[in-house]
């Protein structure tokens, strides 16, 4: 089987929120399939740099997804070839019941028939005990399990998360690992975290780390960089080995 090769580039990238400049002249560039992480403090502009590449808000520069300008797609092409998974899932929800938040998406992009996916992931994240409750009742670990399902049932090309193992508990995390470590064999898959923690645990996928520290990308990475404390203390990243000490 010869896989895709599905890739993810940023030239000269700024954005400017509200005035002021959060990410100034980003160049990087993603190819997949594989996993890449971009790690950085709270306030870094991480979760600006996946907001921008899913095109959810203004930028300057150029976006370039498969050889082609981002803005050259119309916004329900995007949508089948990028998930972007919220840092906080409530953000995302506005349906009923989780049934049909998670089945949204197939509705927006007229793949209503595709079930199989939809079966798979709510077996897989458990969210089928409460399919009829609304999203608005769940715990934030509930939250994040049905806003992963509801992003990645249209299986996308390329996935963009923010944060994904906040509030999720023991199992919760293994699943998502583990989930992260499969599909990004078939996938394009960038992680934006500040947790070096889970980073760590899959430094044996991990193709490349972005650090990003006050709107800039300060370099790239193997995972060797996680345990370099004095760097990391630097650009505001808690090292993995502080957690043993």
């Amino acid at each position: 089987m010869v896989l895709q090769v599905i890739s993810l580039e940023t030239r000269n990238l700024t954005v400017k929120l509200n005035g002021n400049i959060i990410l100034r002249n980003i160049n990087l560039k993603f190819v997949g399939p594989g996993l890449y992480f971009v790690l950085g403090r709270n306030g870094s502009g991480k979760s600006t740099l996946l907001r921008a590449l899913a095109r959810l808000i203004p930028f300057e520069g150029e976006i370039i997804l498969n050889g082609v300008d981002i803005t050259k797609y119309r916004r329900r092409e995007l949508s089948r070839i990028i998930g972007y998974v919220w840092q906080n899932p409530f953000y995302g929800f506005f349906e009923s019941t989780v049934e049909r938040e998670i089945k949204f998406i197939l509705k927006n992009i007229g793949s209503e028939e595709n079930n199989t996916r939809f079966k798979e992931l709510i077996e897989y994240f458990e969210v089928g005990d409460f399919l009829r409750r609304s999203p608005f009742t769940l715990s934030g670990g509930e939250a994040k399990r049905v806003c992963i399902c509801s992003v990645l049932v249209a299986d996308q090309q390329i996935y963009l998360l923010d944060e994904p193992e906040g509030e999720l508990d023991y199992r919760g995390l293994e699943k998502l690992v583990n989930f992260i470590e499969s599909e990004s064999k078939r996938k394009l898959v960038i992680v934006a975290t500040h947790n070096t923690l889970l980073a760590h645990k899959m430094r044996r996928t991990i193709n490349k780390i972005f650090i990003v520290h006050n709107g800039i990308v300060v370099g790239e990475f193997g995972p060797e960089v996680l345990v370099n404390k004095e760097f990391l203390a630097e650009v505001g990243i808690v090292p993995v080995y502080w957690w043993l000490e």
